[in-house]
């Protein structure tokens, strides 16, 4: 049941997939929540070369994807997953087409980006519980056979007064067992301003399975760079690559550019850590960043397990799996709960 409509919400700058779909608060059960549905409207403006028909299998396909990963996340109980509540079809204002399929969610507080204060340390103790929150999410997804694969600010999603951080926006999710619209032979799903360096260089592994898992450990960790210093890991590596070896202009080969972006990289992390005042925080978490970023990725991972990352193929061995969540949600709960003690 969709409730009563409260108004509409426009999409945020950051966000994605939002031109096919529109957004509304509604008043479902004397509770608010959150209403996502197609915007059929919104096909017959942009074709991009296609057919009305091709657009509307292409975006209804997108829509029935990400219902189905939905529904495996409420049925799995994931607690830090951005929670549908109901899903179907109606009839709202101003639309054309009689039936109009939605999404419902619990109503966010907002994303990340305004909860974040880059200037006073006294956020530490929330941005370690923030990422301790992603860190569980991440695990759970892939614990349910889903890589998120568009981890970004604007997807993590706040909720009871920004005490609790959730991921939010499957759209652009990949999954071993629900084929999606949008897999197009490895490439790059998500928003390429935060995509890990082999895409942008056109590297693709071959191994599906550590190439999505490997992706979303960088999405991580570059995150972490987010909460700290306001920008991203794949932004400060271009910004200490020399020009002439930027994804942008160079025409050679990945493995002929992997020296530089190393250097580049080991560039960022420093700069990174200027941004902690706590010498002990900004070791521990440029070593998180550090292997989570790792520019190359097979030697991207957990330093206890990276050695034997060539164990992950076929999904099953995984007490060797480099980008196995389990660590570093133990860590960010360490550290999270010690800073909270420091505080007091």
């Amino acid at each position: 049941m969709v409730g009563k409509v409260l108004r509409k919400v426009e999409p945020k700058p950051g966000a994605t997939g939002g031109f096919f779909s529109v957004c509304y608060v509604v008043s479902r059960e004397n509770e608010q929540a959150f209403l996502k549905a197609l915007n059929f409207h919104a096909f017959f403006q942009l074709f991009n070369g296609k057919s009305i028909v091709e657009v509307i299998k292409e975006q209804t396909d997108a829509f029935k994807f990400e219902r189905d990963l939905l529904l495996r996340c409420k049925e799995s109980k994931l607690s830090k997953i951005s929670m549908v509540i109901d899903e179907g079809e109606v009839v709202l204002d101003g639309f054309t087409i009689p039936n109009v399929p939605y999404l419902i969610f619990e109503l966010s507080d907002g994303d990340v980006r305004s909860h974040m204060n880059f200037s006073k340390d006294v956020e530490i103790v929330w941005k370690l519980n923030s990422l301790h929150n992603v860190a569980v999410g991440l695990k759970q997804l892939h614990g349910v056979e889903i890589a998120h694969q568009d981890l970004k600010p604007s997807n993590i999603l706040m909720y009871e007064k920004g005490v609790v951080s959730k991921i939010g926006d499957l759209g652009r999710s990949l999954c071993s067992d629900i084929e999606a619209p949008h897999e197009n032979g490895g490439a790059f799903p998500g928003d390429l301003n935060y995509a890990p360096p082999e895409f942008l260089y056109r590297f693709i592994d071959p191994d599906w399975n550590f190439r999505v898992r490997s992706t979303d450990m960088y999405l991580f960790g570059s995150l972490i760079v987010f909460y700290f210093s306001g920008t991203n890991m794949t932004a400060l590596i271009g910004k200490n690559l020399d020009p002439k070896f930027k994804w942008t202009q160079w025409q050679g080969t990945f493995a002929d550019v992997q020296d530089y972006l190393v250097d580049a990289f080991y560039k960022g992390v420093k700069e990174f850590k200027s941004y902690i005042s706590d010498n002990t925080l900004s070791n521990e978490l440029s070593e998180i960043v550090s292997y989570c970023c790792f520019p190359i990725p097979h030697k991207r991972g957990h330093p206890k397990t990276n050695t034997v990352a060539s164990n992950i193929k076929g999904g099953t061995a995984t007490n060797f799996n480099p980008f196995n969540f389990e660590r570093i949600v133990s860590k960010f709960d360490l550290l999270y709960k010690r800073s909270k003690y420091n505080l007091k």
